[in-house]
């Protein structure tokens, strides 16, 4: 089932607690808001994430939880290091002031926080039941849009099904005009009847939309075809309009007609919605 690039999801297993949402992106971007003490999983956390997602922006965060167990080392040699120099330094400036624990302090790297003992399990159920609740979400919106292109769908066939009714009568009425006109241009010169029918049919030709006509359907057809795979088709329709913009911008040049434009106009603007939908799709 096509999915929305656009979802929400969390899960909680144990101490973890897990929240991811995804968003619109030609790409699958993955940013995640992880503690300290998971970075040794960033990696691992991705590749699971791939394997669900394909496409779209994908946000985890992962609130800290209370760790009992936390212990926070002193690097004693170094502080003493660090109290020697101060030492030192002061002396040699000729300085009053005393080397109290307060400087010590501010040395941030005298600290380590001694890694705690991560239920990686727990974290992993969490991460998993998210992403189920992240696809459920993106589904569900995928098929909201789905409907929406596959009635936009239907309307595009129903305005190129009037184009083709008013095809006979533009080009009837065309090869009309075109001999008047060529006839009225050569005035009384003498020209052989068969011969000007002939060259009228050739600049009729030029103007006749069957072909477009024709790739028009087989694109909508494949289009269709597409949208009810269990792909990812994004890119794919949108490939797929710009070859059908493509039949019905030439459709619009070559038919001087009137309720034939007005129907390409409408076409038209049903492209640009669908566009804008599948734009949110993965």
């Amino acid at each position: 089932m096509p999915q929305s690039m656009t979802g929400y999801g969390k899960g909680s297993a144990g101490n973890f607690r897990v929240e991811i949402r995804s968003s619109n992106h030609k790409n699958l971007d993955i940013h995640i808001n992880i503690p300290y003490y998971l970075f040794s999983y960033e990696t691992e956390i991705k590749n699971i994430i791939k394997k669900t997602v394909e496409r779209g922006r994908v946000e985890l965060f992962v609130p800290k939880q209370e760790m009992d167990n936390i212990k926070l080392k002193v690097n004693k040699s170094l502080a003493r290091e660090y109290y020697n120099a101060f030492v030192l330094l002061r002396d040699e400036l000729s300085l009053s002031d005393n080397i109290g624990i307060d400087i010590l302090a501010s040395q941030r790297d005298l600290f380590v926080l001694d890694e705690p003992e991560v239920a990686v399990t727990d974290f992993y159920k969490a991460l998993e039941a998210a992403l189920v609740e992240l696809t459920k979400t993106r589904i569900e919106e995928g098929k909201n849009l789905i409907q929406d292109i596959s009635e936009r769908i239907e309307l595009i066939r129903k305005y190129i099904s009037d184009i083709e009714e008013k095809r006979d009568e533009f080009t009837s009425l065309a090869r009309e005009r075109l001999y008047d006109r060529l006839k009225e241009f050569l005035g009384d010169i003498q020209v052989d009847e068969t011969r000007l029918v002939q060259e009228t049919a050739i600049l009729i030709e030029r103007t006749d939309i069957t072909e477009e006509l024709v790739r028009l359907k087989s694109h909508l057809k494949h289009f269709s075809d597409v949208i009810t795979s269990n792909d990812s088709v994004g890119k794919k329709l949108d490939f797929i309009i710009q070859e059908l913009r493509r039949e019905i911008n030439t459709i619009g040049s070559k038919a001087q007609h009137f309720e034939i434009a007005s129907n390409v106009v409408e076409v038209k603007h049903e492209l640009e919605k669908i566009r804008e939908q599948i734009q949110n799709l993965q």
